[in-house]
């Protein structure tokens, strides 16, 4: 496998502050954002878009092995850290659950139980940038430890905004994070509980002034003024500019010695509240503006038992289950003037039209404006996914420099999924963004399950190279 490590000291040194900053890191990775809306990781070219309501990432995110797969609650802050791992290539039997192109997992620093040490970190530069983190490792006994840890971010917006005259992408974001540790003879218990506020800047953009989309638009809503430079940007944000996010993750670790082998217990649970605006055309018009609200819940457990041999032979095996609970709604906005002249323009080979009034006159129809101007298509989704895995992995050294893998996984998935898109309130009912109503939630029940197998076999050459297939 194709791995890059990095160690807590590391991410520490040159600054990276949440999971999307391992990116920059990765060789074959590509996709850092400035907000948390993470939909264009890609892993050796498998990009994923799946960080939605429905689907699952091809590319996940774990932090202490504990899944996180949505947008607003897979990002967050690096701050007192063991290390970091990203994995390239599908993932099937290291972590509960699965993912095809390969995945990010951050480890936090355990509390320990025979040191008391403690550090403060500041950082401070222009744009009023300012971070302070810390922790603190308290032994209360031979048995018992604890470990407090604390972050504290904040940064001044560095795009300038043409309408009105201000400053985007800025940020504030604090943490903190109560780890403890309990070992006794063959038996560590290690428990985590993290939560963490974010709020910053959605998604920022600035239109591409040139090529037949933008001369269909203004050919259709008459010159566009889009101020400012290329580093600049000119949006109207009507709707809003957040990407705030409240989480709360619960983590469970119980390790047993049996001489023979290592049983893990691995129990998580995250809680995530997610806020998000954007005005997506990029123009000072309200042609395009886009709002997700989200809360969601994940429950996580998996029972993991390691070889322990000195042997040519080691192995692991593995069953896990999961549980998510999901709820999300959307709002697609603009106004309704300006979509009935960029379709009336449209569909009626170039003819141009004032706004809607003149539009359906031209179709001798009485136009009744609902809603302000204003069109708003609004979504809420609902969904309840569960599903349960387990897993077996054989590696035999034959020599010290050839080794042959071979493991077989069985996946079981099951989603309940309702979708529910109200009538807007405008005339013009749900034409541009859905394209569709419905008079009450739409639902379904799907399953899947299948059978993964793997095999590979690793030659070291020399100390310098290895073939693997």
């Amino acid at each position: 496998m194709a791995i890059t490590a990095l160690s807590g000291d590391f991410m520490d040194d040159v600054n990276l502050t949440d999971v999307k900053d391992l990116v920059t890191f990765t060789p074959g990775v590509t996709g850092n954002s400035q907000d948390s809306f993470i939909d264009a990781i890609s892993i050796r070219g498998i990009r994923t878009q799946d960080f939605g309501v429905g689907l699952d990432p091809s590319s996940a995110f774990f932090k202490n092995d504990l899944y996180e797969g949505r947008n607003g609650s897979a990002v967050t802050s690096l701050y007192d850290l063991d290390r970091a791992e990203v994995l390239r290539g599908p993932q099937g039997f290291l972590f509960g659950r699965n993912s095809i192109g390969g995945a990010f997992s951050v480890h936090t620093r355990r509390a320990v139980i025979d040191s008391t040490e403690g550090f403060v970190n500041v950082d401070i530069g222009e744009r009023d940038h300012a971070v302070l983190d810390g922790a603190i490792n308290i032994p209360v006994n031979d048995n018992f430890a604890m470990r407090l840890a604390a972050m504290y971010s904040q940064e001044d917006g560095f795009v300038e905004n043409n309408f009105p005259s201000e400053d985007l992408i800025e940020r504030e974001n604090w943490a903190l994070r109560w780890s403890t540790t309990y070992e006794t003879g063959n038996l560590g218990i290690y428990t985590m509980v993290e939560y963490e506020e974010r709020e910053q800047s959605g998604s920022v953009y600035r239109a591409v002034t040139e090529g037949d989309v933008w001369d269909t638009l203004e050919a259709a809503l008459g010159p566009i003024n889009v101020r400012g430079s290329d580093e600049e940007v000119d949006v109207d944000r009507s709707g809003g500019d957040n990407d705030d996010s409240d989480i709360l993750t619960l983590g469970l670790r119980v390790d047993y010695d049996f001489d023979f082998a290592t049983l893990t217990s691995n129990t998580g649970y995250k809680d995530h509240d997610y806020y998000y605006n954007e005005d997506y055309d990029g123009t000072p018009l309200n042609l395009e503006t886009y709002r997700q609200d989200q809360e969601g819940d994940y429950f996580q457990q998996e029972l993991r038992l390691t070889s322990n041999s000195e042997g040519p032979l080691s192995w692991y095996a593995g069953v896990s289950y999961n549980k998510e609970d999901l709820e999300t709604s959307y709002v697609f906005g603009g106004e309704e003037d300006f979509f009935c002249q960029y379709y009336g323009y449209y569909y009626n080979s170039g003819m141009t039209f004032d706004g809607c009034e003149d539009l359906y006159n031209y179709y001798g129809s009485e136009w009744e404006s609902l809603s302000n101007g204003l069109l708003d298509e609004r979504g809420r989704i609902e969904g309840t996914y569960s599903g349960w895995a387990g897993y077996i992995n054989l590696d035999y050294f034959f020599t010290e420099r050839f080794d042959v893998e071979l493991g077989v996984r069985y996946t079981d998935d099951e989603k309940d999924f309702a979708i529910n898109v109200p009538t807007p309130e405008s005339f013009l009912g749900p034409y541009w963004f859905y394209g569709f109503s419905t008079a009450e939630p739409i639902k379904d029940t799907q399953s899947w399950g299948d059978v993964t197998w793997r095999l590979l076999a690793k030659w070291l050459p020399t100390d310098d190279s290895m073939i693997f297939a």
